[in-house]
C-alpha cells in the first residue's frame, strides 16, 4: 500500500450527499473538483463547496512541501452526532484499506466540521489544520454553534424556551387580563430558582415518572406529595377571604395553621414514597431511617401547632412545652424501633440476593443462602459457593464487601 499525507475536508451534515448525491470519501483532486463544482452550481451559497476548493488550493501547496499527498473529502450522516461519526469512521476504514496515511491536513469551514478532529488524531497525526472564512458565515455558525450547545442545558432551556412559551399560552387564553398571571408565573419561577427548589420538584417530578413507568405503588405517595400543598393552599385562601381582618396578625396566623397538616403530609408521602422504593433497591435497611424521618415530622407539626393555639390563645402556655417533652419522647422510642429495620449488623433473609464485593469494590459473587444460628452468609464464586462469617463483611449500599 501507498504510504500517503491527506489533505482532508469534512462535510459532517452531509450536504454533498444530500444536494448533488455524492457520497464519501471522495478521493483525488479530480473527482473533488468535479463535485464542488456541482455543489457550488446547486447551491452558490454552500460552504463546503468553497471547502472543497481551499482544499485543492491546499493540496497544491501541500505537494511542494511533501511527496506523496492526495486530497479526500468525508462525509457525514444527515445530521451531526454519533450518525455522522460513524459515518465518518467507516470511511476512514476505507480510506485506510488503500493507504497507509502519514498525517493529515485538516481544511473545515467552522465548528461543526472541527468535532471530526479526535476521529483523525485517532487514525494518525494532524500535520496542519487551516479553517476557510466566507465573509461572516464563521461568526454566524458559531453563533449559531453556540447557542445550540447552550440550549442543550435543561436549565438555560426551561429559562429561554419554557417561561415564554408558558407566557404565550397564557396571554392567548386570558388576553388582556393575562398581565398579572405572567407576574405571578415569573415570580413563582424566580421564587423556585433562587432558593434552589426547582431542582427539588423536577427531582420530585422524575421519581413519578420512574415509578410509573417501574409500575411501583411509590407513584400514589409521590402524586400525593406534588397535589397536598395544593388543597392546603386553597383552604387558606378560602379562610382569608371569609374574614374580617379585624386583627390582620389573628387572622393571617389562624388561616395559616390550616397548612400545617397539609405540609406534613407532603413531606411524609414523599418520604414514605422514597421507603417504597428502597424496599424495591433492596435497601430495607433504610426503612428505619424514613421512620425517624416521618416520625420527626409529625412531632415538629404538632410543637408548631401547640405553638401557634397558645399564640391564638386557644390554649394554655403549659401546652407548647408538653408538646415539645412528648415529641422528644417519642423519638427516643422511634429510634429504638427503627433499629429493628437496621440489618447492616444482622443475619436476615433480606441479604439473599444481593452482589458481594472485595475490599477494591470488584464484583465476586451473589449470596446464596444465609445461615442465623452461624451468623454467616455463603455466595456463590467462580467456582464454589464460600461462607464468611459476619465479621469478615458488612453491607453498606445494598452491598456485601468482604474484609480483608
Amino acid at each position: 500500500m501507498q504510504r500517503k499525507i491527506f489533505v482532508v475536508c469534512v462535510d459532517r451534515d452531509n450536504d454533498i450527499g444530500r444536494k448533488v448525491n455524492e457520497d464519501g470519501p471522495i478521493i483525488g483532486r479530480e473527482r473533488n473538483l468535479a463535485v464542488a463544482q456541482k455543489l457550488i452550481l446547486k447551491d452558490p451559497t454552500e460552504s463546503d463547496a468553497n471547502t472543497m476548493f481551499a482544499a485543492i488550493n491546499k493540496l497544491e501547496e501541500a505537494r511542494k512541501e511533501y511527496k506523496n499527498v492526495e486530497l479526500v473529502t468525508l462525509t457525514g450522516k444527515g445530521k451531526t452526532g454519533l450518525k455522522s461519526d460513524k459515518e465518518i469512521n467507516k470511511q476512514l476504514d476505507t480510506l485506510q484499506k488503500k493507504y497507509l496515511v502519514d498525517g493529515w491536513i485538516l481544511i473545515t469551514d467552522g465548528m461543526e466540521d472541527n468535532q471530526v478532529i479526535p476521529l483523525l488524531q485517532s487514525r494518525a497525526k494532524i500535520i496542519s489544520t487551516d479553517q476557510v472564512i466566507i465573509k461572516q458565515a464563521q461568526a454566524v455558525e458559531s453563533t449559531f454553534y453556540t447557542l445550540k450547545e447552550v440550549l442543550k442545558d435543561p436549565g438555560i432551556a426551561r429559562l429561554v424556551l419554557g417561561i415564554p412559551g408558558i407566557i404565550l399560552i397564557v396571554y392567548f387564553i386570558l388576553g388582556q387580563y393575562s398581565f398579572q398571571a405572567i407576574a405571578l408565573i415569573l415570580g413563582i419561577y424566580l421564587l423556585l430558582k433562587g432558593f434552589g427548589i426547582e431542582e427539588k420538584i423536577i427531582n420530585l417530578i422524575n421519581m413519578v415518572t420512574n415509578s410509573i413507568f417501574e409500575q411501583r405503588i411509590s407513584v400514589v405517595m409521590y402524586v400525593a406529595a406534588i397535589l397536598s400543598p395544593f388543597f392546603g393552599i386553597w383552604l387558606v385562601y378560602l379562610q382569608l377571604m371569609s374574614s374580617e381582618f379585624i386583627d390582620i396578625g389573628i387572622d393571617l396566623i389562624s388561616a395559616l395553621r390550616l397548612f400545617y397538616p397539609f405540609l406534613a403530609l407532603t413531606v411524609i408521602a414523599f418520604i414514605v414514597g422514597r421507603a417504597i422504593d428502597c424496599i424495591y433497591a433492596k435497601k430495607a435497611y433504610k426503612l428505619g431511617t424514613y421512620l425517624i424521618q416521618c416520625v420527626s415530622i409529625i412531632s415538629i407539626w404538632a410543637i408548631f401547632d401547640a405553638g401557634t393555639l397558645v399564640f391564638l390563645r386557644q390554649a394554655d402556655l403549659v401546652w407548647f412545652p408538653a408538646n415539645i417533652m412528648g415529641a422528644f419522647i417519642i423519638l427516643l422510642i422511634t429510634m429504638k424501633i427503627a433499629n429493628v429495620f437496621d440489618i447492616r449488623e444482622k443475619i436476615t433473609n433480606s441479604l439473599l440476593g444481593l452482589n458481594v464485593l472485595d475490599d477494591e469494590g470488584n464484583y465476586i459473587g451473589k449470596v446464596v443462602e444465609i445461615n442465623k444460628k452461624k451468623q454467616s452468609i455463603q455466595y456463590q464464586g467462580e467456582k464454589d459457593i464460600i461462607e464468611k462469617k459476619k465479621k469478615q463483611f458488612y453491607l453498606k449500599n445494598g452491598r456485601i464487601y468482604l474484609i480483608v
